[in-house]
């Protein structure tokens, strides 16, 4: 998070100004980079690129060769083995990274005159993506004119299409619990969960410490749940807002901090335990529960919002060098027009959901139902660090 975050205020302001009418737009040449966007244009507005099909594309990605890929997740891998079964002749070559290590290489590379990448998938870095890469026109979203209607919002107007979204929500033991024992992120801030809410240490994570940001951004909701719960306006000790308040509840009630997801299920969720403390771990690991015979089950719906999305956005490079084969990886990625292409296999498992409403979900609850917060890049850029601060702080 360090390395993402080097650009000051100043030059972020400076940017934004400059770039005020860039937008992530679908329909460039390889050299061309984000292109300007007129009022009124929505469909540049929204990255929505005239419908090329699959077969147009194919001729001309045929040429190109390959795609070339940076990603965090190896699901990217999976839909290679059969994007080049169905297109042989085209290449995927993936290079796997974490999203702030990703966004690094690419800067530099692009600072440097080198465009190297097509397609970037990535999750977001406290909102460092968003401020860092899509506002200035790094890379821009693609997303066809005949698979937007199919695709939920945000993710339709937002300025970037997520293939996958996951999330940091809390589990139980079932067998110690029939049902959730919590039903209010305050209710972890009482003397009944004292050393029994098992963490992820945030400071390894983004994606952990963006929940916790989430409070802060949204301290207004987290108001009006404490007082919903305890019947009274809540009391800041020292604090800014009930976001920030919280955090400072939760960690004086001695939460366990663990190295990571899997440790928490593992922790709360061994059969026989009948763990009574519960824990915050993320969703795309719902597939450890059943591999491994986890007695745990997640919470879907805590006031007053059960999380943030954790995106797997995916984005054009610019000026990418294989645009045509970049594009067509995209589609087979997002399943093509009619959402069942194999390509969108890989995202769509438990504890992952695949934001278009012809994609049926694996998930007994689908993704419009879920409650959780919308992720707005700035604000998240903008309180990020303090909010790690203010975490630091309390040890």
């Amino acid at each position: 998070m360090k390395k993402s975050l080097r650009f000051t205020k100043i030059s972020v302001l400076l940017v934004a100004a400059i770039s005020m009418s860039l937008t992530a737009c679908g329909s460039t040449g390889p050299k061309g980079g984000a292109a300007p966007v007129q009022a009124g244009d929505e469909s540049k507005l929204f990255g929505l690129s005239k419908t090329e099909t699959p077969d147009e594309l194919y001729e001309k990605a045929k040429k190109e060769g390959k795609v070339v890929v940076y990603s965090p997740s190896a699901r990217a891998n999976d839909a290679k083995k059969t994007f080049e079964a169905k297109y042989p002749g085209i290449t995927v070559e993936v290079f796997k990274l974490k999203s702030n290590d990703l966004m690094d290489k690419l800067i530099k590379e692009q600072d440097a005159g080198l465009f190297n990448a097509d397609v970037i998938i990535t999750k977001e870095v406290s909102g460092a993506v968003g401020e860092e890469m899509v506002k200035p026109g790094r890379v821009y979203k693609y997303l066809p004119e005949d698979i937007a209607p199919n695709v939920d919002e945000p993710f339709r107007t937002k300025d970037g299409y997520a293939n996958y979204l996951e999330m940091r929500t809390l589990y139980y033991n079932t067998e110690a619990y029939k049902s959730a024992p919590v039903s209010s992120w305050w209710d972890l801030t009482t003397p009944e969960w004292t050393g029994k809410v098992y963490l992820v240490d945030p400071l390894s994570s983004p994606a952990f410490m963006d929940l916790f940001t989430g409070m802060v951004v949204n301290s207004d909701d987290m108001k009006k749940a404490y007082k919903d719960k305890f019947g009274k306006e809540i009391e800041l000790h020292g604090t800014e807002n009930a976001g920030y308040e919280f955090i400072k509840r939760l960690r004086e009630n001695k939460p366990v901090v663990l190295k990571g997801s899997g440790d928490v299920l593992d922790a709360i969720g061994k059969a026989g335990t009948k763990s009574q403390a519960v824990g915050v771990a993320v969703s795309g690991d719902e597939r450890k529960i059943e591999d491994d015979g986890l007695k745990v089950a997640p919470i879907y719906d805590i006031k007053p919002k059960t999380s943030v999305p954790d995106a797997g956005y995916v984005y054009m490079a610019q000026k990418a060098p294989h645009e045509y084969a970049g594009k067509l990886f995209i589609r087979w990625m997002m399943g093509e027009k009619d959402g069942k292409g194999a390509g969108v296999e890989p995202f769509n498992e438990l504890g992952s959901w695949v934001p278009r409403s012809d994609v049926k979900s694996k998930n007994a609850i689908p993704y419009e139902k879920l409650n959780m917060w919308t992720y707005e890049a700035k604000g998240f850029y903008t309180n990020s660090a303090k909010v790690r601060d203010f975490w630091i702080k309390l040890k």
